[in-house]
């Protein structure tokens, strides 16, 4: 999977780009970018955030638009980011058997996350929305239940209670971008 960061994520996190990285990481990556890039399914935009003076993570799936709300994200931590979208993801299906199970074959088949920069305009926008619509204003702060941050709740409130849009053909469709990475993983394993 490629995780496409914005200019100032890129710079708060110190991310090491491929072309800018030392073998074997170098041809990990850059054969990563090179198999994946294209494929908007394994395509992720990322854009930092701050949440009660944090750092923070907003990353969203370019396909289905699917968005996760990664908190208190180090620089030390930003590695993991993979890992962290891999346990929110199997989070969110957790009670739907047929998708964690394309989701064990999904991050088997694609085991390696890399880091590029973020170009695409139609991710950009959805992130900035994303981020005008919830980050910027005290919505996080509903989910705080006895001082912790219920971060599951966020994610999977957003991915399966709020609707996303999106034009084809001039047209405006509306879904939930939980139900449409659901549709689009069956789709590329059914």
């Amino acid at each position: 999977m490629i995780l496409y960061a914005t200019k100032q994520t890129i710079e708060r996190y110190k991310i090491v780009l491929p072309q800018d990285m030392h073998s074997p990481f170098k041809e990990i990556a850059l054969s990563t970018l090179q198999k994946e890039g294209g494929d908007r399914l394994l395509e992720w935009g990322a854009k930092l955030f701050y949440f009660n003076r944090r750092k923070c993570l907003q990353v969203v799936n370019f396909a289905s638009k699917l968005t996760l709300f990664l908190f208190d994200v180090k620089v030390d931590d930003l590695y993991y980011v993979g890992n962290a979208i891999a346990h929110y993801l199997l989070d969110i299906y957790s009670d739907n058997v047929v998708m964690t199970k394309l989701l064990d074959r999904f991050f088997e088949d694609y085991p390696v996350l890399t880091f590029g920069r973020l170009t695409d305009k139609r991710a950009i926008a959805t992130l900035n929305r994303t981020q005008l619509t919830f980050a910027d204003d005290d919505w996080f702060y509903n989910f705080v239940e006895k001082n912790v941050l219920q971060t599951r709740k966020i994610n999977k409130k957003i991915n399966f209670d709020w609707f996303f849009t999106e034009k084809n053909d001039g047209k405006t469709e509306y879904f939930y971008s939980g139900e449409k990475f659901e549709r689009l993983l069956k789709e590329r394993y059914l």
